[in-house]
Parts: C-alpha cells; sequence; structure tokens
C-alpha cells in the first residue's frame, strides 16, 4: 500500500528507481550478482575508449543504470529515493525529467570530452545512478543561487554531506569522481536555466 502511495506522489522517481531495479535483476541473471569490470561493460557500462572507437554511444545513458553488486544499488536507489521526492515536489513532471536526462547525459558526456582533450580515463570503467543524485543536489544549489532566502537551510544541510560524498569519491579508485562533479554540474546549470527562466519566474 505504502509503496503505492508512493508511486501516486513520485511517478518519476519510483519509475526510475524500479528501472535501475530491472536493470539488475537482468544483468544479474546475465552475469552475477558483483559483476567484474569486463561483465559491467558487456552490460552497458562506460568507458570512453568504446564510445569513440566503437561509435558505442548508448553507454552514455545505459552506463547509468549498471550496478556493481546490490550494496550500490541498494544505496543509489535509497539515496535517489530521498532527493529525488524533494525535487520532485517542488518543479513540474516535465522540468524534472530534462533535468534528470541532462544529468544523466552529463555524467558520461563531461568525462567523455575530458577523454577526448587529453585521453582521461582511458581504462575507467563506470556505471551507476550517483551521477543523477549529484544533479539532483546541483538542483538543490540553483534553487539557493535563485533563491537563498528560502532554500538556505537546506543547502547548509546538504552541503555537509556533498563535501563527504566528494572527499569519498576521491579516496575510494573505484568511485567516479569525475562522473559525480560533472552529474552535479549537469543538474545546477539544467536546473538554473528551467527555474530562472520558466518554472520561478516572477
Amino acid at each position: 500500500m505504502q509503496l503505492k502511495q508512493s508511486f501516486q506522489k513520485y511517478p518519476v522517481t519510483c519509475s526510475l528507481i524500479a528501472l535501475c531495479v530491472i536493470y539488475y535483476i537482468g544483468t544479474s541473471l546475465l552475469f552475477s550478482f558483483n559483476m567484474s569490470a569486463a561483465q559491467g561493460m558487456a552490460a552497458g557500462a562506460f568507458n570512453p575508449a568504446y564510445v569513440r572507437y566503437g561509435h558505442q554511444y548508448y553507454r552514455l545513458l545505459t552506463a547509468n543504470f549498471v550496478h556493481f553488486g546490490i550494496m550500490h544499488l541498494a544505496v543509489n536507489c535509497y539515496s535517489l529515493y530521498n532527493m529525488g521526492t524533494f525535487i520532485e515536489r517542488l518543479l513540474s513532471r516535465k522540468d524534472y525529467l530534462i533535468i534528470l536526462l541532462v544529468s544523466a547525459l552529463a555524467t558520461t558526456g563531461l568525462p567523455y570530452l575530458l577523454y577526448l582533450m587529453n585521453g582521461y580515463g582511458v581504462s575507467s570503467v563506470s556505471g551507476g545512478i550517483s551521477g543523477v543524485i549529484f544533479g539532483l543536489i546541483g538542483v538543490v544549489g540553483a534553487l539557493y543561487k535563485l533563491y537563498p532566502h528560502i532554500f538556505r537551510d537546506v543547502a547548509k544541510a546538504l552541503a555537509i554531506n556533498v563535501a563527504m560524498m566528494l572527499a569519498i569519491s576521491f579516496l575510494v579508485p573505484s568511485i567516479s569522481l569525475s562522473g559525480h562533479v560533472s552529474g552535479l554540474i549537469g543538474g545546477f546549470l539544467s536546473a538554473y536555466v528551467i527555474i530562472r527562466f520558466t518554472h520561478f519566474q516572477n
């Protein structure tokens, strides 16, 4: 009953979580519950060289749904629910979907541009919806930038958590720092443009 109510109130966030879970079940049945890097690549994870030389541009999107283990999936889905339901309450469904898409593509797209410029991340294999979660954090940053008197407390509460998450991303080699930062940038910029010129325009 509670699951049904959550889906009715937050259809976009719950649908995105469902896609992550379904994708994980599918890849687990095909490969394993804790995929190796090679299995992750077969499942659609991101590597810039595969995108460039194999023209496998679908990886820019599918990588967001590839999770390397149940804990990876659980932590991301929990964070996505907490952040996503908050943002979904504030924005129209159309605006929210645009921001999610931009954040997802920025998560892999900006690291891909870095690779094209200087070969960065040539041997990296990455996946997960965490870049989109950082994109939603970027939305809060955009809201604070435009309406500091309303969103100051929310931004302050998130600031410490964001700093810790970025520090962990930097210290743990298996976590994509560039993907997290890129998702944050994508979410901030897309939300700023949308909110500034449409949704919250005075």
